[in-house]
């Protein structure tokens, strides 16, 4: 009898391992595999504990994992705090949740600020567009403290760094380049002017509605290139699938919008962006180009 050699290449799972190896997911075989060696050293003999481990220990480091649909079970099964102990951070989502994500939208649209064109995508109307080129215009210096109080409907905003104010005491608003918050603090602006209610908004309500006109813009307020959407779906091992939608300027490089939302939030929405929810898959999240 001929014996061949394992093909090695064959038995790998390159999509599991490597730079893609889940350092959760491992970890998780990694102790199932000491509880059934170890089991097996007690009711059989020592050395076949000893070579079930090494056998365990070697599909882990080839495959990726010993039992079958592990990042699934992971994702299901492993809470938050025990994934960040592996530095797999929970996929940020911002603007989606604990809101309808079709109302924003729809507010957007009765104040007329935003239209449905005839494939059902929301455009800006000229009116806004035209009315936010004159305020980004007439500004002569960058947004600071106040213009953050303004446009987040409070009392005191103090800057903490680049673009990062507090608010409320504790509460911390970043915003992703300088043309971003320029973009807002503009829009808040021509929202006090044009539509009623405005005031009544509370923060949160308020900045859901910026970033989506963020979402929106064409132009970009700091240079006036050409703004690029992209979107992608990303489907991270131990977390549920999602879908990101960034907006970058085509000259100057700056990120105008960038929101992830859950798979499932996101079919609410993604039509009305033109964004295609079947993208081809990412295992991380889209790098972010500092503005």
């Amino acid at each position: 009898m001929r014996l061949s050699p394992i093909d090695i290449g064959s038995v790998r799972q390159p999509e599991y391992t490597g730079e893609n190896r889940c350092l959760p997911c491992t970890a998780v075989n990694v102790v199932i595999a000491l509880v059934l060696a170890a089991t097996l050293g007690i009711v059989t003999t020592g050395l076949l504990g000893v070579v079930a481990l090494g056998g365990f220990l070697a599909a882990i480091y080839l495959r990726g994992y010993l039992v079958p649909g592990t990042p699934a079970l992971t994702e299901r099964y492993l809470p938050a705090s025990i994934l960040r102990l592996f530095g797999k951070e929970p996929i940020a989502t911002r603007s989606l949740e604990g809101t309808s994500p079709e109302e924003p939208w729809t507010q957007l649209a009765a104040a007329g600020v935003a239209d449905p064109s005839p494939d059902g995508t929301l455009s800006l109307t000229d009116r806004f567009r035209e009315a936010f080129r004159v305020e980004v215009g007439r500004r002569e210096s960058a947004p600071g403290a106040d213009d953050v109080e303004a446009l987040a409907a409070v009392s005191e905003a103090v800057e903490r760094g680049p673009r990062a104010y507090s608010i409320d005491g504790n509460r911390l608003l970043r915003w992703e380049s300088d043309a971003a918050l320029v973009a807002d603090t503009a829009s808040a602006s021509v929202l006090r002017e044009t539509v009623e209610g405005w005031s009544d908004l509370e923060c949160d309500d308020r900045l859901a509605l910026l970033e989506r006109i963020r979402l929106l813009l064409e132009r970009c307020p700091s240079c006036d290139g050409p703004i690029d959407r992209n979107d992608e779906r990303i489907d991270p091992c131990c977390q549920p699938p999602h879908v990101a939608v960034w907006t970058v300027c085509r000259d100057c490089d700056a990120v105008l919008a960038d929101v992830t939302a859950p798979e499932a939030d996101a079919e609410a929405w993604a039509g009305l962006l033109g964004v295609d929810t079947n993208e081809p898959t990412r295992t991380d999240a889209p790098e972010a180009v500092e503005g």
